[in-house]
């Protein structure tokens, strides 16, 4: 508190000083405003205090485990929709999203396949390696997982 009011009683006392000194007209009147709107500023310093969000980390503000759960949850609903239509296969895909070091990431991918025959399993493996997918789990359902 000491040091906001040394400075703004410095702020003042210069801007007097400069009054006196600078010369009349158009360039004396430009002065004088850009120092009092540096007065102004000093003056109001303090108030830029209340409004400071910089204590708060991002970890704070927002619930990223509920994040990464919906965009789970929309991440395997697309990928059902994308394999159905790419191979013809009903499927329950679980995409798992993490967040770590600032960034969303897929971190594994697991396929079951209701109604699959012959190779479709390798190519859907195949297809989603080719996507950049890691972790990638694919297999059939048996009668045993029903």
């Amino acid at each position: 508190m000491t040091a906001y009011l040394v400075t703004a009683c410095g702020a003042v006392f210069l801007s007097v000083l400069v009054s006196f000194i600078i010369p009349q007209g158009k360039l004396g009147k430009t002065i004088t405003v850009v120092l009092r709107l540096v007065c102004i500023a000093i003056l109001i310093s303090p108030l830029t205090g209340l409004f400071d969000v910089s204590s708060y980390s991002s970890e704070d503000i927002a619930d990223y485990s509920y994040i990464c759960s919906v965009y789970s949850s929309n991440q395997s609903e697309a990928l059902e929709e994308i394999l159905y239509n790419e191979f013809g296969v009903a499927s329950d895909c679980t995409v798992t999203v993490i967040y770590s070091e600032g960034q969303f990431y897929v971190d594994n991918v697991e396929v079951c396949l209701f109604t699959a025959e012959g190779e479709v399993a390798g190519k859907i493996y195949e297809y989603l390696q080719a996507e950049g997918y890691i972790n990638i789990t694919v297999y059939e359902q048996t009668d045993a997982d029903s």
